[in-house]
């Protein structure tokens, strides 16, 4: 198959458009939802004097991590039965299809998200939520 062909192997069914969104923007939509989302708890909680906002920030941390964790499992099994075959280093510079190189985008995404959730995290929950003495 060449590149820009958009035939799927015989009996293969691509699923519904919400999942396909979930499986390529998943992992990218809960990591702007934990960027946003702690940057403004930490901020809120500086301002107001809130001591207790690492549990907030940890259990958002676990949460949307297993999230994009979700979303790229679900975009790995949508590539891995499209593709067949096809290896891994192969598909990045050929997919076999529309499909499939929307699921080796939802992969990449996802992984890059759970990547930068889980650093984000760490930083919200092991840093000083105000910085460092700057009252």
């Amino acid at each position: 198959m060449s590149q820009g062909e958009s035939e799927h192997p015989a009996g293969v069914q691509v699923p519904s458009w919400s999942r396909t969104l979930f499986a390529v923007l998943g992992g990218a939509l809960a990591w702007t939802l934990h960027f946003l989302g702690s940057y403004a708890l930490v901020a809120i909680a500086c301002v107001e004097g809130w001591t207790a906002v690492r549990a907030p920030i940890a259990a958002a941390t676990v949460a949307l991590l297993l999230v994009a964790v979700w979303s790229t499992a679900a975009a790995w099994r949508g590539w891995r039965r499209v593709s067949g075959d096809q290896t891994w280093d192969t598909a990045l510079g050929e997919p076999k299809g529309w499909y499939a190189f929307l699921m080796l985008t939802g992969v990449l995404l996802g992984l890059i998200s759970a990547l930068t959730i889980a650093l984000e995290g760490f930083g919200g929950v092991a840093l000083p939520v105000c910085g460092w003495d700057v009252r």
